[in-house]
C-alpha cells in the first residue's frame, strides 16, 4: 500500500470532528487544513500538535516531538503511523428544552411550580485538543447531533439554578418569568459556561425563548388568583370592599339552596342598605347640628368621597352640597 502524501478533509458538512481514515503517513507529507478548521496530530493516543488553516509539511521541523517519538533522522522520509483528526471551529447552533417540568419554588408565595423552558444557544470550539480528548475519544467522527446530545443535559441541570436566581433578582412571582427572558438568558449563559469550558467549548450566545407552566396545576391557579385579586384591589381602590360585598350578595342570591340562600341574600342586601342609610343619616345629623362635630369642609370632603365611590348620585351630591353650604 502506498504511503499517504496528501492529507485533506473529506468529511460531511454536518460533522464537527472527522478522523482521516488512514494512518500510514510519510514524512514530508502535505497536510491541508481548511478555513474554520484545525487538525490535531495524534501519535500512540497522544495529541502532539495542532495545525491551523493552510498547507503544512509533516516533518520534524514542524512537529519537533515527532523525531523523538518516531525516531526519524532529520530530513528523512521514513514512513510512520499517526492519526490526523479534523475539528470544525465554525459556529454551531443548537436548541435546548426541558424534557420534564423542573420544580422551582416561588420565593414570595412559597409555592412550588413545574416549569418548562425552551431556547437555543450557539457554541464554538476554542480548544480542539480538549474537545477531542475530552468528548470524542477514539470515535472516527462526531456530528452536530452528538454534540447536542452530550451538552443538553448540562443545560437542563443548570436550568433550575439560573431560573431561581432570576426569580429572586426580579422580586416578582415565578409566573411572571416570561417578562424577564433577557435576564434569564444572561443568567443561563453564566451558569453553563464553566461546564462547557472543561471541554474546550465557548458559549457565544444563550437564549431563553419561552417559559411555560401547567395551566391546570392547582399551585399555578393559586398564584394567578392572588395576582388577580391584587390587581383588582389596586385598580378599584376604595371601591374594592363594596364590590366584594356585592359579589357575595349575588352569589348568595343565586344559591339554589332555598331559604338559606334567600335569607343570606336578604341579610346582605339589608345590611348594605342599612350601612348606606347610616352614612347618609350621619351626614344629615351633622347638618342639623350645625356642624358641631365637624366643619363644613370635612363634610363636603366626605360627601365628595361618597360620590367618587358611587354611593350617591350626582343629583344627591348637588342637593346635599347646597344644603351644607347654606348652613354655613
Amino acid at each position: 500500500m502506498a504511503l499517504i502524501d496528501v492529507i485533506k478533509y473529506e468529511g460531511n458538512p454536518g460533522e464537527v470532528v472527522w478522523k482521516f481514515p488512514r494512518n500510514d503517513i510519510s514524512t514530508f507529507g502535505q497536510l491541508i487544513v481548511n478555513e474554520s478548521q484545525e487538525a490535531v496530530f495524534f501519535k500512540e493516543g497522544k495529541a502532539l500538535d495542532i495545525f491551523g488553516p493552510g498547507t503544512h509539511t509533516l516533518k520534524t521541523g514542524n512537529v519537533p516531538i515527532l523525531e523523538k517519538l518516531v525516531n526519524l533522522p532529520f530530513g528523512g522520509q521514513t514512513p510512520f503511523t499517526a492519526e490526523i483528526v479534523y475539528v470544525n471551529k465554525a459556529l454551531i447552533q443548537l436548541k435546548w428544552g426541558t424534557p420534564t417540568p423542573i420544580q422551582v419554588e416561588d420565593p414570595k408565595y412559597k409555592i412550588t411550580l413545574g416549569v418548562r423552558a425552551f431556547g437555543n444557544y450557539n457554541i464554538k470550539i476554542i480548544d480542539s485538543k480538549s474537545f477531542v480528548t475530552g468528548i470524542v475519544g477514539a470515535k472516527g467522527a462526531y456530528t452536530h447531533d452528538q454534540v447536542d446530545e452530550f451538552l443538553k443535559p448540562m443545560v437542563v441541570t443548570r436550568l433550575s439554578d439560573f431560573l431561581a436566581e432570576v426569580v429572586l433578582k426580579s422580586g416578582e412571582p415565578i409566573t411572571r418569568l416570561n417578562q424577564h427572558l433577557e435576564e434569564a438568558s444572561s443568567a443561563g449563559k453564566t451558569k453553563v459556561q464553566p461546564d462547557f469550558s472543561k471541554y474546550g467549548i465557548e458559549v457565544t450566545d444563550f437564549f431563553v425563548q419561552s417559559i411555560n407552566f401547567d395551566q391546570n396545576d392547582p399551585n399555578f391557579q393559586k398564584i394567578q388568583k392572588v395576582l388577580a385579586d391584587k390587581f383588582e384591589i389596586e385598580t378599584l381602590g376604595g371601591m374594592y370592599q363594596q364590590k366584594r360585598m356585592l359579589d357575595i350578595g349575588e352569589a348568595a342570591a343565586s344559591n339554589p339552596g332555598g331559604n338559606a340562600g334567600e335569607g343570606m341574600s336578604a341579610g346582605m342586601g339589608l345590611g348594605m342598605g342599612m350601612n348606606m342609610a347610616n352614612m347618609m343619616a350621619g351626614m344629615m345629623g351633622q347638618n342639623k347640628a350645625g356642624g358641631g362635630q365637624e366643619d363644613a369642609t370635612a363634610r363636603l370632603a366626605k360627601l365628595k368621597s361618597m360620590l367618587d365611590q358611587g354611593l350617591i348620585s350626582q343629583e344627591e351630591f348637588d342637593a346635599k352640597k347646597k344644603e351644607i353650604l347654606n348652613s354655613i
